[in-house]
């Protein structure tokens, strides 16, 4: 069994860190290939910034490592963040440091010249090291250039309620289960009716909620059009255990914009398939219940060898008054320094290391009902982005969603939503 350990000091700072406000000039760094000694400010945009503890307590221990570095987080709402930070970025903000939501967002940003390439930044850094981060440094290149270091990853797996697995005398699900296992465990775990009903699973609205399954053993890729027929036995096994009522139904959960939290934390479905920040969720909201997980099942049967999800890239602003200090502070965040503040609030970042699955492994030593096998899940050989880098990837996020949405709402066959899906793409790589 891995030795436990809670990073008390951690935690404590995480409660008791206050709001930042910037103090220091923004001039430019005399020397351009060497940070400043002398006092900065680097203006960090970002989202919920309000709501996260752990930005102000990772932004706070680099300022005090580097008393002539100021941070100044420039907050956008987070629903509104994609089109506010294109904006701003339109009319050349000097954000120093640019987080961003995702591959299709950062692509986008990307051809739009609005980052830094970070190639000679990781070059010249004797202690920088691609290989803490799982693949996913190379995954975050566009045309030959990397133009990001990821803050946060998510591997997309199956919780499940322990208490309710226990009260049906069912046993827990295991990795490497097929689609028909999966249905088969969640027409075992529906019970009841009305308002008094728990589903065996919840299949949230999302279309990587169908097409992850595939994605993490490589039968599926946005951008190889013809592995999209490979997505149909998926979406005919979603299908069946909709028409089955083992799961909620799309196009109510789309109208009645039903979280999938609340769901699992009400305990009205036993299982619910979902990325790793739902450890954070779990943790923060203290479910008054045990609960577990395991990899995503599959056609194949494949267990938890590869990790599929989303990455929070952390870049440099074209416009940025401090290139170099915007390095030092994207590195310090992404690093093991701010890897540890994530990982004992729960949260997974981009970062990997021992001690980083050390503090993951203590975590049910302050959230009781937390397992005890985290580590297991987070620390994978390879990791998967969902969405590969592209010139078309934000066009094709936009493209899966309204088709998926027509093939769960059953206005198309499988087939014809998929052939959309071929033609659509077909129609943007002609232009």
């Amino acid at each position: 069994m891995k030795k436990r350990r809670v990073l008390a000091g951690v935690m404590a700072a995480i409660m008791a860190a206050g709001i930042l406000t910037g103090c220091g000039s923004a001039e430019k760094s005399k020397d351009p290939g060497a940070a400043s000694e002398e006092n900065i400010t680097l203006k960090v945009a970002l989202w919920d910034y309000s709501n996260l503890a752990y930005y102000k307590t990772m932004f706070t221990s680099f300022m005090e490592k580097y008393p002539n570095i100021t941070i100044e987080p420039v907050e956008f709402a987070a629903d509104e963040y994609d089109r506010t930070l294109t904006t701003q970025l339109g009319g050349k903000q000097d954000f120093d440091v640019v987080f961003t939501k995702g591959t299709p967002a950062l692509s986008a940003l990307i051809l739009q010249n609005h980052l830094l390439p970070m190639d000679e930044f990781m070059e010249k850094d004797p202690s920088f090291s691609k290989d803490n981060y799982q693949g996913l440094i190379d995954q975050l290149g566009l045309e030959g250039k990397t133009y990001a270091v990821p803050f946060r990853k998510d591997n997309n797996m199956v919780f499940y309620n322990k208490d309710l697995f226990d009260a049906a005398g069912v046993a827990y699900p295991e990795d490497g289960m097929t689609m028909k296992d999966y249905h088969e465990l969640a027409a075992k775990m529906t019970s009841g009716t009305g308002n008094e009903k728990v589903y065996g699973a919840h299949v949230h609205t999302w279309p990587s909620n169908v097409n992850q399954f595939a994605r993490r053993i490589d039968t599926f890729d946005y951008l190889d059009k013809e592995s999209f027929k490979n997505l149909k036995p998926y979406y005919e096994e979603i299908l069946a255990m909709q028409d089955e009522g083992i799961i909620q139904d799309y196009g109510m959960l789309k109208s009645s914009n039903i979280h999938y939290s609340g769901v699992f934390y009400n305990q009205q479905a036993a299982m619910v398939q979902m990325g790793s920040w739902f450890i954070n969720m779990l943790c923060e909201n203290v479910a008054d219940f045990n609960w577990g997980c395991v990899s995503i099942p599959n056609e194949e049967g494949i267990g938890n060898d590869v990790g599929v999800g989303g990455v929070t890239p952390v870049s440099i602003g074209a416009y940025a008054k401090h290139p170099e200090e915007a390095w030092k502070f994207a590195t310090y965040i992404c690093g093991e320094e701010g890897a540890k503040v994530l990982a004992a609030t729960g949260v997974v970042p981009g970062y990997s290391s021992d001690e980083i699955n050390k503090v993951f492994d203590a975590l049910p030593a302050t959230y009781p009902n937390a397992p005890e096998n985290l580590s297991k899940y987070l620390d994978i050989d390879t990791y998967v982005i969902e969405q590969r880098m592209d010139k078309l990837t934000k066009i094709l996020d936009n493209i899966f969603k309204e088709e998926h949405s027509a093939i769960m709402t059953k206005s198309v066959t499988v087939d014809e939503g998929l052939q959309k899906m071929y033609d659509r793409m077909v129609e943007e790589e002609s232009k």
